[in-house]
C-alpha cells in the first residue's frame, strides 16, 4: 500500500449550493436553534442587501456587524460575551474568512469559560461549542467547511489558530449570487487563497487520497474560472465555480492543514497589509519550486490543472509558468514589492518565520533560514 498511505477524513458538513439558495436560511436554521447569533463585517454584507433579507426571515436574529479584517482573539471575548448575553443558541456567519474564523472562536466561548487565548491549539473546546451556520460572500478562504479559527493573537502580535470537530459548521450555503458585486480586486485575492490552499493541501505531510482527488479538482477550476470570474463578474457559472472550488480546497485542508506558504503569506498580511489571499499567491511559485524537488509528480500533476502540462522532471518550470500566467490574466503583479511589501524587513521575517517550528509542521522537505529568505526574495521581485 505504498502508493496510498493511511488516512482518515471526516466532513461532517452539510453543503447546500445553488443561486438562490441563500433565501432557505431560516428553514436550515431551524433544526438547529431559535435565536441566532449572526457574525458579519461592516459594510458588505448589508451593502449587498444580504442581512435585510436575513432579517425578514429571522426577525430575532441578534446581529454583530463589526468583524475586522484579521480578527483578534480581543474581538472574539468581546463578541462571545453578547452571545452568552443575548442568549443565543446558535451562530451564523455570513462574509468572506474574517466572520466565519470569528463566528467559530464565538461557537466555542459561548459554551467554554476562559478567554480566547485559553484555548489556542486543538480539541480544547471541551464543552462543545453552538452550532454553526456558514455563508460565504467570498470564493477563497474554504472557512465554511473548515474546523479552524485563524485570529491575530494581540499579545504576541501573531496569527494563531483554534481547531476543533465542534468548529466544523453544520451547515453551509453557497449561494453564487452574493458574491457578484466583488470588486476584481477582491475576487483575485480571494481567488488565490482558495489555490493556495488546494496546492499546499497536496503536498501537505497530511494529505489524504480523498483530498489529493479534490485539490486537483479546485487547481483545474480555478484555472479555468477565476480570470472570468475576475473580468465578467455578474458571470454566475464563473461565481459558482469559484465558489465550488474554494469549497473543495476548505475540504482539502480541512483534513491536511496548510504548509509554509500560510506560514510566511501571514508576515506580508499583518506586517504589510497584504490580503490574505493575496499574500499567499505571491509566494506559491517560490515554495513550489522548491516542493517540486520534493514531489515531483505531485508539482506535475498540479502544473497541468494549471495548463502546464509536462512530465515531472520539468514541474519546477512548469509550475512557476502557469502561476505566473494566471497571476498576469488576473491583472494581479507577481512582484510583492508591488503589493506594499518592504525588502527591508524580509531578513526579520525570515528569521521570525524559521524559530516557529509549526509553521512547518506540514512542509516537505528540509528547509532552512537562508532557503525561507530565498522564497521571500524570489517572491518579492516576481522572479
Amino acid at each position: 500500500m505504498a502508493e496510498i498511505p493511511a488516512f482518515s477524513y471526516l466532513m461532517p458538513t452539510e453543503i447546500r449550493f445553488g443561486a438562490g439558495c441563500f433565501d432557505s436560511l431560516a428553514t436550515c436554521c431551524a433544526p438547529l436553534g431559535k435565536r441566532p447569533f449572526v457574525v458579519t463585517g461592516k459594510h458588505s454584507a448589508r451593502a449587498i442587501g444580504a442581512l435585510d433579507r436575513l432579517e425578514a426571515q429571522i426577525p430575532n436574529a441578534v446581529l454583530y456587524e463589526k468583524a475586522e479584517e484579521n480578527p483578534t482573539t480581543q474581538q472574539c471575548d468581546a463578541a462571545a460575551a453578547i452571545c452568552r448575553e443575548q442568549q443565543c443558541d446558535m451562530v451564523i456567519a455570513i462574509g468572506g474568512g474574517s466572520p466565519m474564523d470569528l463566528a467559530k472562536a464565538v461557537a466555542g466561548l459561548a459554551l467554554n469559560t476562559g478567554p480566547c487565548t485559553d484555548f489556542i491549539g486543538a480539541d480544547l473546546f471541551t464543552n462543545g461549542a453552538l452550532p454553526i451556520v456558514t455563508v460565504p460572500t467570498t470564493a477563497g478562504t474554504g472557512s465554511e467547511v473548515t474546523p479552524y479559527a485563524v485570529l491575530v493573537d494581540t499579545a504576541v502580535n501573531q496569527k494563531r489558530t483554534i481547531k476543533g470537530q465542534v468548529l466544523f459548521p453544520r451547515i453551509a450555503l453557497l449561494d453564487p449570487e452574493l458574491t457578484t458585486s466583488l470588486s476584481a480586486e477582491i475576487t483575485a485575492d480571494t481567488g488565490l487563497d482558495a489555490l493556495s490552499q488546494a496546492m499546499e493541501g497536496l503536498v501537505s505531510k497530511k494529505s489524504t487520497a480523498v483530498g489529493n482527488i479534490l485539490a486537483l479538482e479546485a487547481c483545474r477550476l480555478v484555472h479555468k474560472w477565476l480570470p472570468r470570474a475576475v473580468h465578467e463578474p455578474e458571470n454566475l457559472d464563473a461565481r459558482g465555480n469559484m465558489l465550488l472550488a474554494a469549497m473543495l480546497a476548505g475540504c482539502v485542508i480541512a483534513q491536511s492543514g496548510t504548509t509554509l506558504v500560510h506560514g510566511m503569506g501571514y508576515y506580508y498580511t499583518i506586517h504589510c497589509g497584504v490580503q490574505h489571499g493575496l499574500a499567499n499567491g505571491l509566494l506559491l511559485a517560490p515554495v513550489f519550486r522548491h516542493n517540486a524537488g520534493h514531489l515531483p509528480g505531485k508539482a506535475a500533476a498540479i502544473a497541468a490543472a494549471l495548463g502546464r502540462p509536462g512530465p515531472p522532471e520539468n514541474a519546477r518550470e512548469n509550475i512557476a509558468a502557469a502561476l505566473h500566467a494566471l497571476l498576469e490574466a488576473c491583472g494581479v503583479s507577481r512582484a510583492a514589492r508591488d503589493a506594499g511589501v518592504d525588502e527591508t524587513q524580509l531578513a526579520e521575517f525570515a528569521q521570525d518565520c524559521y524559530s516557529d517550528p509549526y509553521r512547518f509542521k506540514n512542509q516537505v522537505g528540509d528547509v532552512s533560514q537562508e532557503d525561507v529568505l530565498r522564497f521571500y526574495r524570489e517572491s518579492f521581485e516576481g522572479v
